[in-house]
This record gives structure tokens, C-alpha cells and sequence, in this order.
């Protein structure tokens, strides 16, 4: 079981040529709603691998009639510890990706902010993923030492204090940033790559077309972008790749095999809109993985 913490939320996706200049306006094309959210998206991903994920997160008063909740419990991702809020609706995000698949995304927090009322009820996993969510609320979660945590702020991290956010990752197994938000980070901390890895066991940082690194006390280890049949909206590769990692360590406990687990994985997200669109079963990315040349 992998126990998943964070954000399920209702995407909005749009593509544009370029984020407008202040005080203009820029056509947007036709929009379409996606389940969405960090947390249940690699929930659902981990589930789609095979393996059994809970998802520990803050839902609306209108989470059954968005066919969230159903669509969940179908796929079989235990959502027993999800809190529902009277007051406040389920998460929405506004995520807007220019050519170049920079994005920009606009969150409206909702039920969200219950985390800071609640308690952390202990989870089941024995990975704990706390994906993007309130920082005060992860940062309890993080001090659970009965099992393997892993951490990825996300496009949170401007949430995170210095102090919290050094707290959380004191109590990390495995740290995962973008390249951007890694800067981020170190600027926030002083931090350098040694200083992670006086705490996490890997630190993992992902540079999209251009893979990704695992730094370990002892090893760098360099994982190819595996190759998609189309690159449509990279909206949710991240949150594929960090469920294929975890995966893939659970069954390997090798970490070159969990990131080429994990590339694999965010290479079917991209090709099509939506972060749970086209996620894969495990038969599905050993054959990519094969095809690319790659054996697990």
C-alpha cells in the first residue's frame, strides 16, 4: 500500500501561444474539465499499476456529483480517510501551458483548507507521498517514522517557510523536485545537492526532455526521457513519474529501475490532455520500456 497526501482537485487545461503581458487579454480555446490534483493523481496512478493506494486528501461538498468520488471508488483507490467539507467546494485548478510547456496555474484551495483542522490520521502505506497540500498539515504527516516518506512540494513550494519546509525534507526518504523548483528550494534553504543528502536517501530532480537525476549519498544516476508517440500537454508527467517511482522501488528496491519506471509512465501522460487520462498499466510500460530498448 502506498498512502498518498495532498490535492484532488478539478482541472481546467488550456494551451496557449503565450501568457499574456498585465492588463491585456488572450483568446483561450475550448476548455474541458479533468479530475486532477497531485495527490489524486498519483493515487489513481499507482492504482492503474497495480499496486493499492489510499488517498488522504480535502474534498468539497460537491465531490459526488462531479463523478469524482465514483470514478475513484471504481478504480479502486481507498478513499476512506478523505474529509468532506459542508462549507467549501472540491479543489479547481486553471493550469495554462505556452509553447514552450511553461505553465502558469491559478488554485482555488476550497476544501483544501480543512487540512490545517485536521489531525493526521496515521496511514496504511508503507510509502507515505505527500504531494502538493498544506505545509503545517504535511509537516505532521512527515513525522510519521513507520514508514518510507516521500516529498514533492510542487507548485506549492512559495507556500513552504524556510523553517517548514527544512523541517519536512529532515524527515524525508525521498525528495522530488523539477529542475525549476529545485532552484527554488536551494535558494530558500542555501541549500546545495549535499546538503539534501545529509537527510533524504534520494534526491530526485527531473529536467523533462532531458530526463532526470537521482543523487544518492554514494551515486548519481542519470534516466533517460523515454520516448511518447505524441507530445499533446505535459500537464501531470510529474505526478506519473513520482507514482512510477514509488512503484518501481516497491517492487525493485533498485533506484535506476524506479526512475526508468517512472519516465516510462509520465511518457503516456503526455499524450493526451489531462493528468489521468492516459495513465498506464504496469504490462503497458514494461513494453514501452522494451521498445526503448530497456528491461526492468
Amino acid at each position: 500500500m502506498i498512502s498518498v497526501v495532498g490535492h484532488t482537485a478539478v482541472d481546467h487545461i488550456f494551451n496557449i501561444e503565450k501568457f499574456p503581458e498585465p492588463n491585456t487579454s488572450i483568446q483561450i480555446p475550448t476548455v474541458k474539465k479533468y479530475f486532477g490534483g497531485a495527490a489524486a493523481n498519483v493515487s489513481v496512478a499507482i492504482k492503474k499499476l497495480g499496486y493499492n493506494s489510499e488517498l488522504i486528501s480535502c474534498v468539497g461538498y460537491d465531490f459526488e456529483f462531479l463523478n469524482y468520488e465514483s470514478y475513484l471508488k471504481n478504480i479502486g483507490v481507498n478513499i476512506s480517510k478523505l474529509y468532506y467539507s459542508t462549507e467549501e467546494e472540491t479543489p479547481k485548478a486553471w493550469i495554462f501551458t505556452d509553447k514552450d510547456n511553461n505553465q502558469m496555474t491559478f488554485f482555488l484551495w476550497g476544501a483544501s483548507k480543512h487540512f490545517k483542522d485536521l489531525s493526521p490520521e496515521l496511514p496504511d502505506g508503507e510509502i507515505i507521498h505527500i504531494a502538493t497540500g498544506d505545509p503545517e498539515y504535511n509537516l505532521k504527516v512527515a513525522k510519521n517514522k513507520k514508514a518510507i516518506i516521500s516529498f514533492d512540494p510542487g507548485q506549492d513550494l512559495p507556500q513552504y517557510s524556510k523553517d517548514t519546509l527544512f523541517n519536512i525534507i529532515k524527515n524525508t526518504n525521498f525528495l522530488f523536485f523539477n529542475n525549476y523548483e529545485f532552484e527554488k528550494a536551494s535558494k530558500l534553504l542555501n541549500f546545495d545537492i549535499k546538503d539534501y543528502l545529509k537527510y533524504v536517501d534520494a534526491l530526485i530532480i527531473t529536467y523533462g526532455k532531458e530526463g532526470s537525476k537521482i543523487y544518492t549519498k554514494d551515486n548519481i544516476i542519470n534516466i533517460p526521457c523515454i520516448k511518447s508517440n505524441a507530445t499533446i500537454d505535459p500537464t501531470g508527467a510529474g505526478d506519473a513519474y513520482r507514482a512510477g517511482f514509488l512503484v518501481g522501488y516497491l517492487k525493485y528496491k533498485d533506484f535506476y529501475k524506479a526512475g526508468l519506471l517512472g519516465s516510462a509512465v509520465a511518457s503516456f501522460v503526455v499524450e493526451k490532455k489531462g493528468c489521468q487520462t492516459n495513465l498506464p498499466t504496469f504490462d503497458m510500460v514494461l513494453e514501452r520500456l522494451k521498445n526503448n530498448g530497456y528491461q526492468l
